[in-house]
């Protein structure tokens, strides 16, 4: 993801929650999210701003892209010793890109 389409979706966030986030704020959880796909980081922070009743935190929106990809991982139809395996290394993905 881009440092626009990255801000587009951030946008989001500050019109829903009344919140404007800073440089340093901004620069934070860019880096946090950079390396996840913008398709993937846009249904997470819908799926917040229609969840989370206050301005989230960076693990309200890794938490949201974690079950997009566990539901992804149910819709493959993966068998639970595979389905483990997938939700372990994406886990693992997630971890490394902090």
């Amino acid at each position: 993801m881009n440092k626009q389409e990255f801000y587009e979706d951030m946008q989001k966030i500050q019109i829903a929650y009344s919140k404007e986030f800073n440089k340093d704020e901004l620069r934070l959880w860019f880096k946090e999210f950079m390396t996840v796909d913008k398709a993937e980081f846009e249904k997470a922070i819908d799926k917040t701003i229609k969840e989370i009743k206050f301005t989230p935190k960076i693990a309200d929106v890794r938490a949201r892209i974690i079950n997009l990809r566990r539901t992804r991982a149910n819709i493959f139809g993966f068998n639970e010793s595979t389905k483990k395996e997938w939700l372990t290394n994406e886990y693992n993905n997630i971890q490394n890109e902090t």
